[in-house]
């Protein structure tokens, strides 16, 4: 179940279309540091500690372990025996998560997500992390500047899955972030916009339209999400 990682470089997206509730809170990480040391727990996982969890393979078997969610890689973590912090290696063989009364589903371009809703065929999934915004470039004599022109950042990701030892005196700027999924019954993963609302409701396309057109829809907002999914299973 472990996960080796390499060198590798981390693309910089800049998102400046955030929820109110994903901009709370900025982190300022100084290059070179170990980000175990630097970001609390709280702000590197989505649970406060790790907690006990089952995984559920395709096979039958269950598994249960310490879990935890971190928001860096978007994928559920475990301790080892060892009481080593380690990223799940086979999750292609994973039905699904359950880490208290919180239920993950794998995706392999995405990660891990949350399912957060049941609205008949459809669930509603969420993934939170913890992006890189941009940085602020070391100007000397202890003082920063803000910049956003940045492309990459060089780093590794050591035996425990944690990213460390960016070279630079700059410091990173992260934040919080939340994107939403549609889930259907096939566990097959679609981003929330009115293309695929209609896909996966063909039978109900002339109500959806109806809907859309008389409420302004943010699908990048899960207030408006829930509020259609609800409209959906209605119908």
């Amino acid at each position: 179940m472990i996960k080796i990682f390499s060198i590798f470089c981390i693309l910089i997206c800049i998102y400046t279309n955030l929820n109110a509730q994903n901009t709370d809170k900025t982190i300022r990480v100084k290059n070179g540091s170990d980000i175990r040391k630097t970001v609390p727990m709280r702000d590197r996982y989505l649970y406060e500690e790790f907690k006990e969890g089952k995984v559920f393979f395709r096979n039958g078997n269950i598994s249960k372990s310490p879990l935890n969610y971190s928001l860096f890689h978007r994928e559920i973590q475990f301790i080892s025996p060892a009481k080593d912090t380690l990223l799940l290696g086979d999750n292609d063989f994973i039905s699904k998560i359950i880490i208290q009364s919180d239920t993950f589903y794998f995706d392999r371009s995405h990660g891990h997500i949350q399912k957060i809703g049941n609205y008949g065929k459809i669930k509603l999934g969420k993934q939170q992390m913890l992006l890189i915004m941009g940085n602020e470039k070391y100007a000397g004599y202890n003082e920063y500047s803000g910049t956003a022109a940045v492309s990459s950042f060089s780093n590794f990701s050591n035996r425990n899955g944690e990213l460390q030892q960016l070279q630079s005196n700059d410091k990173l700027i992260l934040r919080r972030k939340s994107d939403y999924y549609l889930i259907d019954q096939n566990l097959r993963f679609a981003l929330p916009n009115r293309a695929n609302f209609l896909k996966l409701f063909p039978e109900k396309r002339k109500d959806i339209t109806a809907y859309l057109k008389e409420n302004e829809t943010d699908f990048l907002k899960e207030t408006d999400l829930v509020k259609l999914l609800e409209f959906c299973q209605s119908l």
